[in-house]
């Protein structure tokens, strides 16, 4: 399928989308480069023309870029192992596979919202657009939880819950483990 096909789809109908996903076979590097890739660009390459238009450095952007596609990347393979582990805790299926599936197109609406970075003087809009984007994300890992991972139905809203807690607890603690390393490197010098 289309990448603007599966955009569509996992947006504006994704009861339908999720089980056709399931079924997909798992090809981790092709997800990342056709899918992952491309959508998490949508957000820099719209900052840099909207900071542009607004006078900010071009290469202050591209920078800042290349920094978010590296974190979307990671975030979809870490988001994907966590989802696959809590998976089993509800009953579902532990498959890497599928839970990386499950984290990179819940993620779209997020990415596909970020096209509104382009408008550099409504910021606050744009804040506020993008949290819907990633409200809506929140629903979407919800509603794939039973047809990708195989979470009985009766259980995918605890599973969200505790799949989206697990995740912002490691986030929080590599978080930590980054600053500490970053605060040694710099009492250090």
């Amino acid at each position: 399928m289309d990448i603007v096909s599966r955009v569509k789809n996992i947006i504006l109908t994704p009861n339908t989308e999720w089980p056709v996903i399931a079924g997909e076979p798992a090809n981790t590097g092709g997800l990342i480069g056709g899918y992952v890739i491309p959508l998490a660009l949508i957000g820099p390459i719209a900052s840099i023309i909207g900071g542009a238009i607004a006078g900010v450095s071009i290469i202050t952007g591209v920078i800042t870029g290349i920094i978010a596609v590296v974190s979307a990347i990671i975030g979809v393979l870490l988001d994907g192992f966590i989802f696959s582990k809590v998976a089993g805790m509800f009953g579902g299926r532990d498959d890497m596979g599928q839970g990386f599936k499950l984290a990179a197109y819940s993620f779209t609406p997020g990415w596909v919202i970020a096209i509104v970075d382009i408008i550099v003087p409504m910021a606050p809009i744009v804040g506020l657009l993008v949290f819907v984007g990633l409200i809506y994300g929140l629903y979407l890992i919800y509603a794939g939880a039973s047809p990708v991972m195989g979470v009985p139905k009766e259980k995918a809203v605890g599973y969200t819950v505790v799949a989206i807690i697990v995740a912002i607890v490691v986030y929080f603690v590599i978080a930590a483990i980054i600053a500490a390393i970053v605060g040694v490197v710099l009492l250090s010098h």
